[in-house]
């Protein structure tokens, strides 16, 4: 295997289909992506897979990577929050939901509400969020949520346009800070909805072929910015039939935000990867799907978090909790 350095992480493989969870920026920078279900292969499952209805805990086999997340030195996130930026209104109104929402962004502002309460996990309990309190650094700090989840939201009246590349990306949540339109918070993820037709272009391709998602981070005035992108899956490469697009988009957003948490890259010290090179929820990437049960009654899509298992969580594996 050939072996690259680049931004303080060490990615085994080469860029493309023989590494399709890491790709690199029109800048250059090492991005971690989340490949298309079709685009990627399991020794377990060669096709998406969803966990069967049940009570309890069940722990998966990886899907992808190599044995236990290690620790590379660097920092995680503390009490995490989550802004969601609609680049226009065609992806914020969209109808393609489920669960009885108007639009996109309503189901997605439930959604984070759901996923963020999980904040604790003791003995045999665990829900969705919180098995990533495993996942510490040096400091101290824990990649727990400890507020309420969504900090803020922003519907935006951009033009679509045919493609976009990442630093433009950066160079946007710039404007929307530097503006006031939004607070610059290290404890934040803001995560970019994009409307369909708009493809997301990185070196090693573009969304809807080589992704369906990605996360990465940037400096703004001393203040690192974790964000995410979230083209608009309804693209064969990253749909899956029995599913609307907002339950896509929710299964991204679940992904991506707890690698931001556990992975931000801050100062170019990587934390939590294995020995491959593959983040906690790389190794758990299309399979066993499954929906948030909570006393609500709400039902997001999401996928497991891997768990290294040991004082008290369950693993190693993908939890489905």
């Amino acid at each position: 295997m050939v072996a690259t350095l680049a931004a303080g992480l060490m990615v085994y493989g080469q860029q493309g289909p023989s590494d399709p969870f890491h790709d690199q920026s029109d800048t250059g920078e090492i991005i971690h992506v989340l490949p298309g279900p079709a685009a990627v292969h399991s020794p377990h499952d060669t096709q998406p897979s969803f966990a069967p209805p049940q009570s309890g805990v069940s722990v998966f086999p990886a899907s992808y990577g190599n044995g236990n997340l290690n620790y590379h030195g660097g920092n995680v996130m503390t009490g995490p929050q989550f802004y969601a930026i609609y680049w226009n209104s065609a992806v914020a109104n969209s109808q393609a939901t489920s669960q009885g929402y108007a639009t996109v962004q309503s189901q997605i502002a439930a959604f984070i509400g759901t996923f963020f309460t999980g904040t604790s996990y003791t003995g045999s309990t665990v829900d969705d969020y919180s098995i990533v309190g495993q996942y510490g650094d040096s400091g101290g700090r824990s990649p727990v949520p400890t507020g309420g989840g969504l900090a803020g939201q922003l519907l935006d009246t951009k033009s679509a346009q045919a493609t976009i590349k990442d630093s433009a990306i950066q160079s946007y949540i710039s404007g929307l800070l530097q503006s006031g339109k939004l607070a610059a918070d290290a404890h934040g993820v803001y995560g970019v909805y994009f409307p369909s037709g708009m493809r997301i272009s990185l070196q090693g391709g573009s969304s809807c072929s080589s992704f369906c998602g990605y996360h990465s981070h940037f400096s703004y005035n001393g203040t690192s910015i974790k964000y995410a992108v979230f083209p608009y899956p309804d693209c064969s490469a990253c749909k899956l039939s029995a599913l609307t697009v907002a339950d896509m988009l929710t299964i991204v957003s679940s992904h991506e935000i707890r690698e931001a948490a556990t992975d931000p890259g801050e100062s170019n010290k990587n934390a939590w990867y294995d020995q491959s090179g593959y983040e906690a929820d790389d190794k758990c990437a299309w399979h066993n799907l499954y929906q948030l049960n909570r006393t609500t009654g709400l039902n997001f899509w999401v996928q497991p978090e891997y768990s290294n298992g040991g004082n008290g969580y369950p693993g190693p594996g993908c939890v489905r909790p």
